[in-house]
C-alpha cells in the first residue's frame, strides 16, 4: 500500500508542482486548497504525512496544523513557508508543526525531507506503541531515546541514544543538564529553551549538533513530546534523537549543485535570479533603486578555440576571483538564495556574470563603479607562456525603471549586452533603452521569417558584371543574393548575412548561392553565350569550415560545372583568422581548379607578406577608396601602391564600386581596367546577364581605347 500524503496550499500552481513531483516519487496524494477543507480531507483520507502552506486566506497554517493536532492528528506536519524570520518558525513548531520547508522549493529537498520525517514518525509511533520493539527499532534507524521524569529531573537515556554521542550510558549522566556541555556551543541555547518549553507543555522538532568525544561535529534532530498526567500536569517528556549527519550533508551537496556554479565556485544563474528578487523586494519596501549588471567575455570563444577548454576554464575561474573580490564570491556556508547574505556576483552562463547593486545611485556613479571592476578583472591572464589581453563589456538595467522582477532585469541587462555585440563594441557599457526592446521584437520576427525563407528558398541571384574598360567587353560578375520577403520586399544582404551567420544558417544560403550560380551557368551555355567567371563570396565562418573544399567540389560535379568558371571571394580579415589552415586551403583551391579573390582589399592588413604565402589571384580595390581616387586626396596614391604591389606580385585586380567616368579615367590611366559599379551596370537578374554575355552592356564602350 502506497504511503499517503495530504498537501495543503491555496496556490494552485505551488500545490499542482507539489503533488506531481510527489506522485512521481511514488507517494499516494490527495490535496486541498484551504484549512477548512485540509480538516475535512484529513478525516476522510487519514494521511500518513501533512504537507503544510503557511499563508493561507481565512485559516492560515498556525491555525490549522492546531486544530489538526487537538483533533488528534500524530502523523508528521511539515510546514511550507517564504517567511525566514525567527519568530515565525518558533509559531510553526508552537502550534505542532514537526518540521519546516522555505519557499522556493527544491522538488529533491522536498521528497528527501518526507522519507526522512516518515522515517522518524514510525520510529517514534513504534517507540509509543511497543517498548518491546523499541530497542530495534532504534537500532535500524539510529534514533535513540530518552525519557525526562519532571518530579525527579531524572533523564533515562537508551544505549543507542549515548552511542551517538560516542558514549554509553554508564558515562553519559542521568541529569538533563548533561546533555548541554555535549551540545555545540553555538546551538546550547535553543536546546534549553526548547526543553524548558517542553516541560510546560509543548512538543518541539529541533536540529542541533552535537560534539562526540573524538571531536566530530554531527547533527542531529530531535522529537519531544509531554506527556500529561490525570491533573493536567507535565509529568514526563519522551523524546527521539537521530543522527542527521548524512542527510544534512546530501542536503548540501544537492544545493551546491542546485545553485553553485561547478566551475568557478559562485552562484549560478537560479541562485542569482532568486537572490535578486529578495533585493528588489527589499529596495521596493524602502523605495530604493537596484542595477543588475550583466558581465560578458569579449570574444572568449577565440580563446576557447585557440588554447582549448582546458585554458579556457582556467581563464573563468581566474575572472570569477577577480570579479567576486568585493562583491561576494561563492561562500560555502550560505547554500541557499533565501540568506539575507546571498552573494552578489554569479556565473550565469559560459562566459557571462552577473552583479546586482543594491541602492543604486544614478547611472553614471553605476557606470563608473562597473567601469573600474572590469578594467581591475580584465588585467592580462598568463596561460603557460601565453599572455592573455582580455577585454570585458557590460550590459546594464535598472530597478524600478527598467523592471520589477528579477527575469525581466536580466532580459533587459542581456539585450542591453546582445547591442554591443551587434556592433562588435568591445570593452563597452550599455544601459538598456526601450527602443532595445522594438529591435528585439523586430529581430526576433527578422529570425523566424529568415528560417521560413531558408525552408522556401525565397532568394534570388543577381549579377553585377565586371568590364575591361580597355576593351568594352564583359569578362566575369559578381553573383549577388537578395531575400525576396513576402512582406516587406527586397532585402539586401548586408541586413540578414549577419543574422544567418548568428543562426547557423549561412552554410545552407551559401551553398545555395553556389549552386544557382551553377546553374545559371549551365543555362547560359545552352543558349550559346560565351562563358566568364562567376564570383560567389563566402563568409568568415564558411571559409573557415573543414569540410568547405568537399562541399564545393560536389555542387560542381553534381551540376557538371567548371571549376574554372567559379572564383571564391572572401574578405581579409577571413584569410587571417588561421593562417596555416588559410595556406592550405588555399593551396587545395587552387588544385581543384577554383580561384581566389580578395573583397574589400586595403581596409584590412593588406600586407605584401601574406599575399606571398596565399598566392591569391585577384585583389578587389576597396570601394571607399576608388569612390574618392579622382578628389586630389590620398586615395590615388593608395589606389596607385595597390595596382603597383599586385603587378608585382602577378594578381588580377578589380576596381569595385566605380560610379563615375571621372573615377574610372583614373583607374585605367593608373593600370586597373578591370571594373565593377554602376557606371557599367546593377547588379541584374540572370537572364539579363545571359544577354549582356552575347550583345555586351551599353556603357561597356565608354572608356574602350580601340577604333571600330
Amino acid at each position: 500500500m502506497k504511503t499517503r500524503l495530504l498537501v495543503v496550499d491555496d496556490d494552485d500552481v505551488n500545490r499542482m508542482l507539489a503533488c506531481e513531483a510527489l506522485k512521481e516519487a511514488g507517494f499516494d496524494v490527495a490535496e486541498a486548497a484551504d484549512g477548512q477543507s485540509a480538516l475535512m480531507t484529513y478525516a476522510e483520507f487519514r494521511p500518513d504525512l501533512i504537507l503544510l502552506d503557511v499563508m493561507m486566506p481565512v485559516m492560515d497554517g498556525f491555525e490549522t496544523c492546531h486544530l489538526l493536532r487537538q483533533q488528534g492528528a500524530r502523523e508528521p506536519i511539515i510546514m511550507l513557508t517564504g517567511l525566514e524570520d525567527t519568530e515565525s518558525i518558533e509559531k510553526a513548531y508552537e502550534r505542532g508543526a514537526t518540521d519546516f520547508i522555505t519557499k522556493p522549493i527544491n522538488w529533491v529537498l522536498l521528497r528527501h525531507r518526507v522519507i526522512y520525517a516518515l522515517r522518524a514518525a514510525r520510529a517514534l509511533d513504534e517507540l509509543v506503541a511497543s517498548e518491546s520493539n523499541l530497542r530495534s527499532a532504534q537500532q535500524i534507524a539510529r534514533i535513540g531515546s530518552w525519557k525526562l521524569h519532571i518530579a525527579t529531573h531524572r533523564c533515562e537515556r537508551s544505549e543507542t541514544y549515548c552511542a551517538l554521542f560516542g558514549e554509553s550510558v554508564e558515562t553519559f549522566g542521568s541529569r538533563m543538564e548533561d546533555l548541554f556541555e555535549r551540545v555545540y556551543p553555538a546551538d546550547r541555547e535553543k536546546v534549553r529553551d526548547a526543553i524548558e518549553q517542553a516541560r510546560h507543555g509543548q512538543r518541539y522538532t529541533l536540529e542541533y549538533r552535537i560534539v562526540r568525544p573524538d571531536g566530530i561535529v554531527s547533527t542531529a534532530q530531535e522529537v519531544a513530546v509531554p506527556a500529561v498526567g490525570p491533573d493536567g500536569d507535565v509529568v514526563s517528556v519522551q523524546g527521539t534523537l537521530q543522527d542527521i549527519s548524512e542527510r544534512v550533508e546530501a542536503e548540501r551537496k544537492i544545493r551546491q549543485l542546485a545553485y553553485f556554479d561547478d566551475l568557478t565556485g559562485l552562484p549560478n544563474r537560479a541562485h542569482f535570479r532568486e537572490a535578486l528578487q529578495s533585493a528588489l523586494l527589499r529596495e521596493t519596501s524602502r523605495g530604493g533603486h537596484c542595477a543588475v549588471v550583466l558581465i560578458n567575455v569579449d570574444r572568449f570563444k577565440r580563446i576557447n578555440e585557440t588554447l582549448g577548454q582546458d585554458s579556457a576554464d582556467q581563464v573563468l575561474q581566474v575572472l570569477a576571483v577577480r570579479l567576486g573580490q568585493g562583491y561576494g564570491g561563492a561562500n560555502m556556508n550560505v547554500v541557499g538564495p533565501e540568506s539575507m547574505d546571498a552573494p552578489r556576483m554569479a556565473r550565469l552562463s559560459a562566459d557571462n556574470f552577473g552583479l546586482f547593486i543594491e541602492g543604486a545611485e544614478g547611472r553614471e556613479s553605476v557606470e563608473a563603479e562597473i567601469r573600474m571592476l572590469l578594467q581591475r578583472a580584465s588585467s592580462p591572464v598568463q596561460q603557460g607562456e601565453q599572455t592573455l589581453s582580455l577585454s570585458l563589456s557590460a550590459g546594464l538595467a535598472f530597478f524600478p525603471e527598467h523592471g520589477q522582477t528579477a527575469e525581466g532585469l536580466l532580459k533587459c541587462a542581456e539585450m542591453a549586452l546582445g547591442a554591443l555585440r551587434r556592433r562588435e563594441a568591445l570593452d563597452s557599457i550599455q544601459c538598456y533603452t526601450e527602443r532595445m526592446k522594438v529591435d528585439a521584437f523586430a529581430r526576433l520576427s527578422m529570425e523566424n521569417d529568415l528560417q521560413q525563407a531558408v525552408e522556401q528558398q525565397q532568394f534570388n541571384l543577381l549579377y553585377q558584371p565586371k568590364v575591361d574598360a580597355n576593351t568594352g567587353m564583359v569578362v566575369g560578375s559578381e553573383a549577388l543574393i537578395r531575400w525576396e520577403h513576402p512582406l516587406e520586399g527586397t532585402i539586401t544582404p548586408d541586413a540578414f548575412i549577419p543574422l544567418a551567420e548568428e543562426l547557423g544558417l549561412i552554410n545552407t544560403i551559401g551553398q545555395w548561392v553556389l549552386r544557382r550560380a551553377c546553374e545559371d551557368l549551365a543555362r547560359w551555355r545552352e543558349s550559346g553565350a560565351a562563358l566568364m567567371p562567376v564570383a560567389v563570396n563566402l563568409s568568415a565562418s564558411q571559409f573557415a569550415r573543414q569540410d568547405l573544399l568537399e562541399q564545393v567540389k560536389g555542387v560542381l560535379t553534381e551540376t557538371g560545372t567548371d571549376p574554372g568558371l567559379i572564383e571564391i571571394e572572401v574578405t581579409e580579415s577571413a584569410l587571417m583568422r588561421d593562417t596555416r589552415v588559410t595556406a592550405d586551403l588555399i593551396g587545395r583551391l587552387h588544385d581543384s581548379g577554383l580561384s581566389l579573390a580578395v573583397d574589400d582589399f586595403g581596409t584590412g592588413y593588406s600586407s605584401l607578406a601574406y599575399l606571398k604565402r596565399f598566392a591569391v589571384n585577384t585583389l578587389k580595390i576597396d570601394r571607399s577608396f576608388v569612390q574618392d581616387c579622382d578628389a586630389g586626396q590620398d586615395d590615388p596614391a593608395i589606389v596607385r601602391a595597390i595596382i603597383a604591389m599586385a603587378r608585382s606580385l602577378g594578381i588580377g585586380l578589380v576596381a569595385e564600386g566605380v560610379e563615375t567616368v571621372a573615377q574610372a579615367r583614373v583607374l585605367q590611366a593608373e593600370g586597373c581596367p578591370i571594373m565593377q559599379g554602376y557606371l557599367f551596370s546593377r547588379p541584374i537578374p540572370a537572364s539579363e546577364f545571359g544577354k549582356a554575355l552575347k550583345v555586351g552592356l551599353p556603357n561597356a564602350r565608354l572608356l574602350a581605347r580601340h577604333t571600330a
